[in-house]
């Protein structure tokens, strides 16, 4: 029921090789709009600036668009909206070299008139166009995205080529994109300018959230950019790292390709754990993965319509092994023999097809418009637990999405306007495929209901979940660059979403059984029954308004200024009402053991801090959050005015926001009648991060530098907790990093919600980037990050639960999300080795994340912590490939290997006690365990084998 990627002198290798090695060194700077560039610069003549009014032309080399404006009364001139792509550049009639701009660049070009030669000549460096700006971030060329090695072929895979950006993908996958100690959730994609946010789950884009899927198709991405600090105001939902790209369009000839990219088990080397379950005579399945897909694109009518179209597809079978645990303790008689038949090798499949039309034209003169539709589908049988389930406990986990988008563009000498128009719907089902009650078997080495380890796992997942957002968006950014000096830019977005929350965790009843050590017959400890489905739908409104001026008020001092706000109406279920069950035993008397007469349990809690007044919702006492005033401002000062160094500065305040689903946890968790009680606080709030940085960009011969500090403050981020105090306002007898479960008696834990988690990064980076040129045929880059990130979260991460909030509230923890010291190292070359190969890698070491590990097998009030950094990271890809051109189009054949010398990486330790099994036990005892590595949290030596034919 619902509420609702020839030949060189032996020396160019060796300075690659080095490079690729020791080098601190990271893409060009990039700055400026969600999906288009700017070409900006100065005309001159006889060393004076010609008359105002000369016409400046940008003709794009794809598709014959023409973009246009006249000088200025100085003689500037500016082209926004560009397209990312080669222009040919005139004025008047006279033309100029050719002139290539990424996506959110402002580009630089200055024009010389030569006199009676129908020349204009480029003045400046040509690889210094991009310096000016505050931004801290990192440009994704098309050609890193397709050379680089990489096995997902999730275009996000290079964003950690950004200062501070971690792309993370778990043993299980699911892919995790995030900046400094700031949440997951608060990252965003804008894609073609519209953005990807995640309203109901975590992830901060849709489709990112517990799926081994992409979220879009890299063959259509032409290039992005990430940027990590002091964005500009159009960027809305975001408080942490934008990702902005921008997609492949058709051309006034045709163009395609069909590739197929193959690994699996016989090309991945064996983890440690998987070495053991072998040793234990539970052999590795043979399994694969394959991707595969189709481009084509071309005119539908020369320099007026053209078509993109893109296609692909992943099919993924992951091999697993189901190894019982603790067979030491059990013996072989009762339920042990059947248990331990189920052991053996199996595999998770996952299949998932992604769809991309895009269509474009230019009307007249002065219009162009485009509309691109985009479909993904996916399926993913996952296990509840990969060592310990067997075959049927699976979990049925699918991902859809559908989005159909309209631009249309007016621009005249002076003025630009970007009007959209959007549609999205995005659902998440996971469910089980079989309805046989979820049992978890377990053993206690004493044979009692403390320190049990978990055996194996039989039965249905008692998954049944449905989340879906659909909305309609309505956007208009208007630019205008009359005015000599000033690029202004406006523009205001409203979007309506509903919310589809429904389903039930328990959809089979969940039984926890013991296992006699001595008799081997299984007892029933605990049974949780089996709970009806319930839901939320509801209804939101956003709207964003922002302003952005970028000032040249001097010819070498560039302001930034803006200002945005962003209102939501309802963006936690306003509406919502606490059960009044719910609410009746607030106002009676405290019945625990050591309450004094009169005292009602909101009084104790009172003691604790808890105004539980706070937390009750009455369908009217929740309002909106009102306040989401976001200046942004940043200044960049070009010393001796050749962009060769160039200071920068920014400071800035971004909003985010907080996902639907808290709603739904509260609306289901009161739905169960004497369950849990879930209460979000009717204060709401929206999570937000100021940013300060300031740096130096320096050209070094054919390298761009630039050596920067960032600093980041998040506020009001989303967290649960446990709101139980004892009669006293304490925590009763629990150790001091366990909160006190439980509530009054009828009724099971008390859980608050509130915006109250923190987080903080300061940072030092230095990048070094040597572009690709024709001329040299090679590219290297990047970053080294030195960070400090610390959360007031007591369980050190940025997840949505914190669980001991309010028990010695203050102080900084360690960030389980930032490694002290991280180095990203990527290069493509297209002439290091002979017969043509060509060879790109990527470095990356880390210096290891932090963890703290919690044990509390022999009871809650006899919890053990562990703390501690983890293994350094360290990891090499390598890709090689060759290229054949013939009369029809080139072949090209290509070999990546992933951690070519297959170094271990661990993802995660153990936190309750268990006995042997695991290779790398250092601790002894029951909890000899404790702390030590569970799982790795990067791939073995992969290869990966690709073919392409590309015409």
């Amino acid at each position: 029921m619902k509420t609702s990627t020839r030949h060189l002198p032996a020396l160019r290798l060796s300075v690659m090789a080095a490079s690729l090695a020791a080098a601190l060194l990271a893409a060009p700077h990039a700055g400026a709009q969600l999906s288009s560039a700017t070409i900006q610069g100065q005309v001159t003549a006889a060393n004076a600036a010609p008359s105002a009014g000369a016409a400046v032309s940008a003709t794009n080399q794809l598709n014959g668009y023409v973009y246009r404006t006249v000088t200025r009364a100085d003689g500037s001139y500016v082209l926004s909206g560009v397209a990312p792509g080669t222009y040919e550049i005139r004025v008047g009639e006279q033309k100029a070299e050719l002139v290539t701009v990424s996506v959110g660049q402002t580009s630089q070009v200055n024009l010389a008139l030569q006199g009676g030669v129908q020349q204009v000549v480029i003045t400046g460096s040509a690889t210094r166009r991009d310096v000016a700006g505050s931004e801290i971030g990192t440009a994704v060329s098309r050609e890193q995205i397709e050379k680089l090695p990489q096995v997902t072929r999730n275009f996000l895979s290079f964003a950690d080529l950004a200062p501070g950006v971690r792309f993370n993908v778990d043993n299980s996958g699911n892919v995790k994109v995030q900046s400094g100690a700031q949440n997951q959730d608060n990252v965003n994609v804008f894609i073609d300018g519209v953005s990807q946010k995640n309203n109901i789950l975590r992830g901060g884009v849709s489709g990112l959230d517990s799926s081994r899927g992409n979220p879009f198709p890299q063959s259509a991405v032409a290039e992005y950019k990430v940027i990590s600090q002091n964005y500009k105001a159009e960027y809305d939902q975001v408080s942490s790292a934008a990702i902005t790209a921008v997609t492949k369009s058709g051309g006034n000839q045709f163009h395609g390709d069909v590739f197929w990219d193959h690994t699996g088990t016989n090309l991945t080397a064996l983890d440690p754990f998987q070495k053991t379950a072998e040793r234990q005579g539970i052999s590795r399945p043979a399994s694969s993965q394959d991707q595969y897909g189709v481009t084509l694109g071309g005119p539908i009518k020369q320099d007026v319509a053209h078509f993109f179209f893109a296609y692909e597809g992943k099919k993924i079978d992951s091999p697993r092994q189901v190894v019982a645990q603790r067979t030491d303790l059990l013996p072989n008689a009762g339920v042990v023999p059947g248990l331990l038949a189920q052991q053996g090798s199996s595999v998770s499949s996952f299949k998932e097809n992604l769809f991309l039309l895009k269509v474009d034209a230019q009307i007249d003169r002065d219009q162009r418009v485009e509309a691109t539709a985009r479909v993904r589908r996916e399926t993913d049988l996952v296990p509840e637990d990969a060592k310990l389930s067997v075959a049927e406990n699976v979990l049925n986990r699918s991902n859809d999405e559908d989005r159909f988008d309209f631009k249309h563009e007016w621009s005249n000498d002076r003025w630009l306007n970007e009007a959209r128009l959007g549609y999205e719907k995005y659902s998440w089902n996971p469910h089980s495929n079989a309805n046989k009650p979820y049992i978890r078997y377990q053993v206690s080495p004493s044979n009692t209901d403390n320190n049990v380890v978990d055996v194996i796992i039989v039965g249905g997942s008692p998954n049944n979940q449905f989340r879906e957002q659909s909305g309609t968006l309505l956007q208009d950014d208007l630019t205008y660059n009359g005015l000599a000096g000033h690029t202004m830019k406006g523009g205001v977005k409203v979007k309506h979403i509903s919310y589809d929350l429904s389903g039930t965790a328990r959809a089979v009843d969940q039984i926890y059984e013991r296992i006699d050590t001595v008799t081997g017959l299984a007892s029933i400890i605990r049974t949780d029954k089996a709970i009806a489905p319930s839901g939320v739908d509801f209804a939101n409104n956003q709207y964003g308004l922002y302003f952005q001026d970028d000032w040249q008020a001097t010819s070498k001092l560039l302001l930034n200024l803006g200002l945005r706000y962003d209102y939501e109406d309802n963006m936690l279920n306003n509406s919502y009402v606490t059960p009044a069950d719910r609410v009746a035993i607030f106002d009676k008397q405290d019945p625990r053991d050591g309450a004094p007469a009169g005292q009602t349990y909101a009084q104790s809690l009172a003691k604790g801090g808890v105004n539980i007044r706070d937390y009750i919702s009455t369908g009217s006492n929740r309002k909106p959050f009102k306040g989401a005033w976001a200046p942004r401002l940043g200044l960049s000062y070009d010393i001796k005015g050749d962009r060769a160094s160039v200071l920068f500065a920014g400071w800035g305040r971004a909003y985010d926001r907080t996902i639907a689903n808290h709603a739904l946890d509260e609306s289901q968790k009161n739905a169960q009648p004497g369950g849990e009680i879930w209460m979000i606080k009717s204060d709401h709030k929206m999570a937000y991060t100021d940013q300060f940085s300031f740096g130096l960009r320096q050209a070094l011969g054919m390298w761009n530098g630039e050596a920067g500090y960032t600093n980041s403050r998040s506020h009001n981020q989303f967290n649960w907790f446990g709101g139980n105090r004892d009669p006293q306002g304490g925590w009763g007898t629990q150790s001091p990093i366990d909160p006190l479960w439980g509530s009054v008696p009828g009724f099971s834990t008390l859980i608050l919600g509130d915006f109250i988690t923190e987080a903080k990064t300061d940072s030092a980076y230095l990048k070094m980037d040597k572009p690709y040129t024709k001329a040299s045929t090679w590219s290297l880059g990047a970053t080294y990050t030195y960070s400090r990130g610390e959360t007031t979260n007591k369980e050190w991460t940025n997840d949505i639960f914190n669980w001991t909030y309010g028990r010695n509230t203050s102080g900084w923890h360690p960030s389980t999300d930032v490694e002290r010291h991280r180095l990203v190292v990527a290069g493509v070359s297209d002439g290091v080795l002979p017969f043509g190969l060509m060879l790109s890698g990527k470095l990356t070491l880390g210096s290891g994340l932090p963890y703290r590990i919690t044990d509390c097998s022999t009871g809650f009030d006899h919890c053990v912590s562990a703390k501690g950094n983890g293994s350094a990271f360290h990891q090499v890809d390598v890709g090689v490939s060759k290229e054949v051109g013939f009369r029809y189009g080139k072949v090209s054949l290509r070999a990546d290997v992933l951690n070519l010398f297959n170094s271990v990486n661990y993802g995660g330790y153990d936190g309750w006690g268990g006995g042997p099994g695991n290779p790398q036990n250092r601790l002894g005892g029951d909890n000899k365990n404790l702390g030590t590595p569970n799982s790795v949290g990067g791939p073995m030596r992969t290869v990966k084998f690709s073919a392409r034919y590309a015409f």
